[in-house]
């Protein structure tokens, strides 16, 4: 009997389901924030009755055994009952062997009891998928298995990837045992020798920076710290507080003991960002801490090549999302090439769990040999894509076959273009099937879109979406970069061609775009070429800030009629204002 592997992210924010065919072919991937339009998606399923429903009859035979993959070993779960059961709201109440981290982090109100219960509530994710298939489908076929959490981040990380074998590193705010993890990748098979045991977390340490210059780390706005870092400078006495707290050890960090720790962040609160000042205020902050990070991560990743695994670096973890440093590990470090995969962070670990699932019964021969393509979200509606050519009247032109030539046209006039093709990117980069495009050479291009589309920050830069083939042409040190998982310095002699897209310290996080990935949006960048000799579009998600990016119609006509877009496409039709 055939059997379908289904992995579950359910850590208590970025819930996310993914399907591994029998064949072991990721076929779907999708965060949950995405159906329900809620940012990050705190505290819901993974498993949304009405997606379950849909992968189903989409991608499953519902009569095939199922297997349901979670990214949480009971030991946690059994950890984070016992933290609620004694209402950990104070030193005294924490059990005598609580780490020094978690100590202090229930003390500053960090951990809410509320997101501990219900991350404790996720024992019991995967009961809407078992239960549609026993009603809908008179199925019970179906089993349960859980896999730690960083071994899920490291088999996203590596069976994406393009490697035979890796070194992998996964770093991220917390796992069930530590922020760290290492791994020998080896033809399909991953083995951890060694962890940072304990609390000391360099992801946690970014997100208190994070919040120190203003920022949420609840809503994810790291990013932020790394768009504001370069209007800043390096700051002596910032960077030597940092240093003060924590020291590498060649693969482990550490912390000082809970009163060291205590100390420290009050230090760090002369620099916090006060109450209605400009980001810019913290912007010597911002680039001191993405320093700070960038050297403890060279060091670390230094001392994991020096183990002898392999040039190859598979990197996972929220901590993978930090694509200014992403760029210079090539740099910095000994590995000769790196593969993050499309989303690195909890929700990624749906696609690490099925994967998981699926090698425990089909022991691998041998590595997957292809770069995993992150286009595996739901398409859009074509019943309500016929409703909107149905009732949409003349505003609604139909060009099928020619609709990227007429895209690129409007995109070479200046116009700020809405793009929403096929299935959705899974990961929080658009990739060029859910965007928002624009041409990349009026200098006023990103005000613009900042300020009459995106609602955001003006410092915030915008990201190039670039032919492959003309790689080396514009940037620096060029490196395949499919997800925009990194950040490359745009050459001197191009800068004035695209100023829209050079952020301020000469960078650009691109997205390497071959026609074999994306047929269309490829199709659509090389029609611009032809028109302006520039090979590359401003690409941006399709959101606005604080949303999601769109999952349906309906959400991409709410986003174009309410902010400043001047065309929308959908698939072959086009909506001019």
């Amino acid at each position: 009997m055939d059997t379908y592997y289904v992995g579950l992210a359910t850590t208590f924010h970025d819930p996310a389901i993914a399907v591994v065919n029998p064949r072991g072919e990721v076929v779907f991937a999708e965060a949950s924030e995405r159906y329900l339009q809620h940012k990050r998606a705190y505290c819901c399923a993974a498993d949304i009755r009405e997606t379950v429903r849909v992968v189903l009859k989409k991608y499953c035979d519902p009569q095939a055994r199922f297997v349901i993959a979670k990214p949480w070993s009971r030991r946690l779960h059994r950890f984070l009952d016992f933290m609620f059961a004694i209402g950990a709201t104070n030193h005294e109440r924490l059990p005598r062997r609580t780490s020094k981290m978690t100590r202090f982090l229930v003390d500053q109100n960090v951990l809410y009891a509320q997101l501990w219960l219900q991350h404790t509530a996720f024992q019991l994710s995967g009961g809407h998928f078992a239960d549609i298939l026993r009603d809908d489908y008179k199925n019970e076929n179906v089993a349960f298995v859980r896999f730690p959490h960083h071994l899920a981040h490291g088999a996203n990380a590596c069976l994406t990837s393009p490697f035979e074998n890796a070194a992998c590193m996964v770093i991220d705010g917390a796992g069930e045992h530590g922020a760290i993890s290492y791994y020998e990748y080896k033809k399909g098979i991953l083995r951890e020798f060694e962890t940072v045991k304990g609390e000391e977390s360099l992801g946690i340490l970014y997100s208190i920076c994070t919040a120190l210059c203003g920022f949420s780390p609840e809503k994810g706005e790291e990013w932020k710290v790394m768009g504001l870092a370069p209007y800043g400078k390096l700051d002596g006495e910032i960077l030597e507080t940092l240093r003060s707290l924590l020291t590498v050890r060649d693969l482990q960090i550490k912390y000082p003991p809970i009163a060291g720790i205590k100390a420290w962040f009050q230090k760090m609160r002369q620099w916090s960002r006060k109450k209605d000042a400009p980001a810019l205020e913290c912007a010597d902050l911002a680039f001191t801490a993405q320093y700070f990070y960038a050297e403890v991560m060279t060091q670390l990743l230094t001392n994991l090549h020096k183990r002898g695994i392999s040039d190859n670096l598979a990197l996972g973890g929220g901590c993978g999302l930090n694509s200014s440093f992403n760029g210079e590990i090539i740099k910095r470090t000994p590995f000769r090439q790196l593969h993050v995969p499309c989303s690195p962070g909890d929700d990624g670990n749906a696609i690490g769990a099925a994967l998981l699932a699926y090698d425990q019964e089909n022991p691998p021969t041998k590595a997957r040999s292809r770069i995993q393509m992150p286009y595996l979200g739901s398409g859009l509606s074509q019943a309500t894509l016929g409703h909107l050519v149905e009732f949409g009247g003349k505003s609604v032109q139909h060009f099928p076959g020619t609709i990227h030539l007429e895209a690129a046209k409007r995109l070479a006039q200046g116009k700020l273009l809405g793009w929403a093709q096929g299935r959705a990117e899974f990961g929080p980069r658009a990739l060029g099937n859910r965007s928002i495009l624009a041409d990349p050479r009026p200098p006023e291009m990103k005000e613009k879109i900042n300020a009459r589309v995106k609602f955001r920050e003006e410092f915030r830069p915008f990201a190039p979406s670039i032919l492959h083939e003309f790689g080396d042409e514009y940037f620096e040190n060029y490196q395949v970069t499919p997800y925009m998982d990194r950040t490359l310095t745009f050459r001197e002699s191009v800068e004035e061609k695209v100023p829209a897209i050079v952020h301020i310290n000469r960078t650009g996080r691109l997205q390497s775009v071959k026609r074999e990935w994306n047929e269309k949006y490829y199709d659509l960048i090389k029609a611009f070429y032809d028109i302006t000799g520039i090979p590359m579009l401003l690409n941006t998600s399709f959101n606005i800030m604080g949303k999601p990016i769109i999952h349906s119609v309906e959400d991409a006509l709410g986003v174009f009629y309410t902010t400043g877009l001047d065309v929308l496409v959908i698939d072959d039709y086009l909506i001019e204002k």
